[in-house]
């Protein structure tokens, strides 16, 4: 669902405008529409990068200034890496020039002449940023929960695998694995665990019932790597987004 961004929220509106006419314009237009402003206008570059500091709602930018234009101020706008929406508002501009400035990041453009549709300019841009602060934040606590996985996974005392549970494929695993098996992360993902066993040796997995998280395989088995050690192998199956995997912890008994 489109995050919502209430019109009636106070919008902190920077214009870039020199002609306080048509700055007018603007804000009678978005007043007329229920839109509460608090409007600051500037004319150059160095007004524009010390308003940048106040953290505006939506920049609204007309396309050609005395000794400033639009594309300067969006180049400024994503050299400091905000996420704020900016919206060409100009009395003349072509169609190639505000497809460009479209492929360069603007969120919109508009003609003067349709000053009407400002608002819902606005109120769309707005909720397309709320989408992509929301999938942003999204984004970190995945990164943040990889991280902790990771960090869970590599220090476990036991060699650890993270399986396809219809092949066994290994799909991760950590540093216990590397020492146990000789061979490096990157040479054991993609193979099988049950290569590493005698066949037959793992069929107790394969009963885990794919809906039970609660069902656990305990057995021992002998390896055959290179020291063939007795392991004691633990299995469970964990179920996301409908894949079934399978994770599997091995612990040396002997030699």
């Amino acid at each position: 669902m489109t995050p919502q961004v209430p019109s009636s929220t106070p919008l902190r509106l920077l214009l870039v405008e020199d002609n306080p006419l048509d700055a007018g314009l603007a804000i009678k237009a978005l007043e007329r529409a229920g839109r509460k402003l608090d409007v600051v206008r500037v004319e150059t570059r160095a007004e524009f990068l010390k308003e940048l500091e106040n953290s505006p709602d939506v920049i609204l930018c007309d396309y050609h200034l005395p000794s400033f234009d639009a594309p300067e101020a969006l180049d400024l706008l994503k050299q400091q890496g905000a996420n704020v929406p900016f919206i060409i508002l100009s009395g003349s501009i072509g169609e190639e020039t505000a497809v460009e400035m479209i492929k360069r990041g603007a969120d919109d453009y508009l003609l003067k002449d349709r000053i009407g549709r400002l608002d819902a300019a606005i109120q769309l841009a707005l909720e397309q940023k709320a989408l992509r602060d929301e999938s942003r934040r999204a984004a970190e606590h995945l990164r943040q929960s990889e991280f902790k996985y990771r960090c869970l996974f590599d220090h476990l005392m036991d060699a650890a695998y993270l399986c396809d549970a219809a092949t066994t494929r290994i799909i991760d695993t950590n540093r216990q694995s590397e020492r146990l098996l000789g061979r490096d992360r990157a040479t054991i993902l993609g193979s099988r665990l049950s290569q590493y066993f005698a066949p037959g040796a793992l069929d107790k997995l394969h009963e885990l019932p794919p809906n039970d998280p609660a069902a656990r395989v305990k057995l021992q088995a002998t390896m055959t790597v290179e020291k063939r050690p007795c392991v004691q192998l633990s299995g469970s199956i964990i179920t996301i987004q409908d894949w079934h995997l399978l994770l599997v912890l091995l612990r040396t008994v002997d030699g």
